[in-house]
């Protein structure tokens, strides 16, 4: 008996298995897609850099601190233009503790936060007691200059600040305050350190704005083919 055109009638909706029209799906538009995905995929990345690279080469263009008050930090308050980041400064004594050779205590008043290879240091102004914390970086401060001087630096706070859950153990273990709010200056932080690596910042922006324009003018031809 001949069966070779035999088969089972088709359905309505049903197609020949050769001629099964291709189903729409994310799936496929992704294998029709992978040099548009790539290239999407690297203008994502640049994007992250170039995002906080904005913020330190805006810091970076800096140039006049903005002062801060000792009345209006023991008051709580900050001057009107002055935000979290901004380049500040304050004039007051540093308030050392009575025993500056264990850095780190309480009996030194100096807080000590080590991550990875970065050491930070943590201590008050007499004239601002906890309402205000200054931090320097690498090099713990000169502890037998107690002068009154001006400290200029970036505007952070406890809640804000690096490593942040290590800093506030720090801090409680030198008798610091751990309000989140308190301001911190950090002393290593300064328009001028940003300047000198500006023709980094500018490599990072230009790879970014050129990633864009690949993106818009390949698409999603191959790499090869161009």
């Amino acid at each position: 008996m001949d069966t070779r055109d035999a088969q089972r009638p088709l359905r309505p909706g049903e197609y020949p298995d050769r001629e099964m029209p291709d189903e729409p799906g994310l799936g496929r538009w992704i294998k029709r897609n992978p040099w548009l995905l790539t290239r999407l995929f690297m203008v994502i990345v640049f994007s992250f850099g170039a995002t906080a690279t904005a913020a330190n080469f805006s810091y970076g263009l800096e140039i006049n601190p903005i002062p801060l008050s000792v009345e209006q930090i023991n008051s709580g308050e900050l001057p009107p233009e002055a935000e979290l980041e901004d380049f500040v400064e304050i004039t007051g004594t540093p308030d050392y503790g009575e025993d500056t050779r264990r850095i780190g205590t309480e009996e030194s008043s100096i807080g000590f936060v080590q991550r990875y290879s970065a050491n930070y240091f943590y201590f008050g102004l007499e004239e601002t007691e906890d309402n205000l914390l200054i931090q320097s970086a690498q090099t713990p401060p000169d502890v037998t200059d107690e002068s009154e001087r001006v400290w200029r630096g970036k505007l952070s706070n406890v809640g804000t600040v690096i490593f942040h859950d290590t800093t506030r153990d720090g801090l409680k273990n030198a008798g610091l305050t751990t309000n989140q709010s308190v301001p911190i200056i950090e002393t290593g932080d300064t328009p001028n350190y940003y300047r000198q690596i500006f023709p980094a910042y500018s490599t990072i922006l230009g790879l970014w704005v050129l990633s864009l324009a690949w993106l818009v003018w390949k698409r999603n031809k191959p790499f090869l083919d161009e």
